[in-house]
């Protein structure tokens, strides 16, 4: 393993980018609900900690090959499928699927495609475009402001009405989670400063605060009771995802499928779908390992063979 690895947001990472996939393949309610409740707002905080500014242009090009070539993936696999006929796709339609960018549009090609704008918003915010870089300086009160707003947000202007439904509207909501990323890394924190009795806590939390405050969903702009409620119970979910997966034994499995999140965010719907169809109805419950299975050596010859499909520009 690479000395500039760390281990636990391998593992962490991991584990966030499964969970997507289990809850994109359930319908069980309540495990949808524990899911949704922070396993993005987990890769958020991940995404920042992890944040250093490059230039615009390449973090444009680190989203847009990926998107680009994932779409064209899915766009072949629904024709395939006859989900979608080559006859009705007009050039516009065909441009607006592939850079799925803002509500209304129609179908994107691809689950999870907010995540990428929400996440491209929130680098060029705090300093790839770097004009705008001093705003990192204020992350804290930047932070606690977002969170004070959405909370009261149902009494001012909605976040959803400034950006006319752009997904990248969405990293407002991500915004505290992305900036508590920074919080970490400025403070010098480790997952090995949680005790087990903190872990309890953390786990009790966890189990108990999602029943309470509702289902919740950035790219649907659901919180339950309360963004503040559930902006705390991520928190306290990431962390405790973070401190088990320090005491996990690191392994190349976890490695790779950390590098390959986008090329598992792009092609795990075709995969649930077609697994869907092939497996027989007692081994469904296999399906979201075996998408992760799948993965393993895509995302290998990938890193080794054309790294932009996975967001690495040098």
């Amino acid at each position: 393993m690479s000395s500039k690895r760390i281990a636990y947001i391998d593992t962490a990472k991991t584990i966030c980018i499964f969970l997507m996939v289990v809850g994109h393949w359930t319908s069980n309610d309540v495990l949808i609900k524990y899911i949704y409740s922070f396993h993005m707002p987990a890769l958020f905080i991940i995404s920042g900690y992890l944040y250093k500014p490059r230039p615009w242009h390449k973090t444009i090009l680190s989203f847009g090959i990926p998107v680009a070539f994932y779409s064209l993936l899915n766009l072949c696999f629904l024709v395939a499928t006859h989900e979608i006929s080559v006859n009705s796709l007009l050039p516009n339609e065909v441009f607006f699927r592939f850079f799925h960018y803002r509500y209304g549009l129609g179908e994107g090609l691809y689950s999870g495609d907010w995540f990428l704008w929400a996440l491209l918003g929130l680098r060029l915010f705090f300093g790839d475009f770097s004009f705008l870089g001093f705003f990192k300086k204020y992350y804290l009160v930047i932070a606690v402001i977002v969170v004070i707003y959405i909370s009261k947000e149902n009494l001012l202007l909605q976040v959803d009405t400034v950006f006319r439904g752009w997904y990248i509207g969405l990293m407002v909501p991500s915004l505290p989670f992305f900036c508590f990323g920074f919080l970490l890394k400025e403070k010098g924190w480790s997952p090995s400063m949680v005790s087990n009795y903190v872990i309890i806590l953390l786990m009790s939390i966890s189990l108990i605060m999602p029943l309470l405050n509702g289902f919740c969903s950035i790219n649907s702009q659901e919180y339950g009771h309360s963004y503040a409620i559930f902006f705390l119970n991520a928190l306290a979910s990431a962390l405790l995802i973070f401190a088990i997966s320090n005491r996990i034994t690191v392994c190349a499995f976890s490695i790779v499928m950390s590098k390959g999140t986008l090329l598992i965010l792009g092609v795990h719907m075709p995969l649930i779908k077609l697994l869907s169809s092939l497996l027989p109805q007692f081994l469904s419950y296999l399906i979201p390992i075996v998408v992760m299975l799948l993965c393993y050596y895509p995302i290998k010859w990938m890193d080794n063979f054309f790294p932009p499909l996975l967001g690495r520009i040098k």
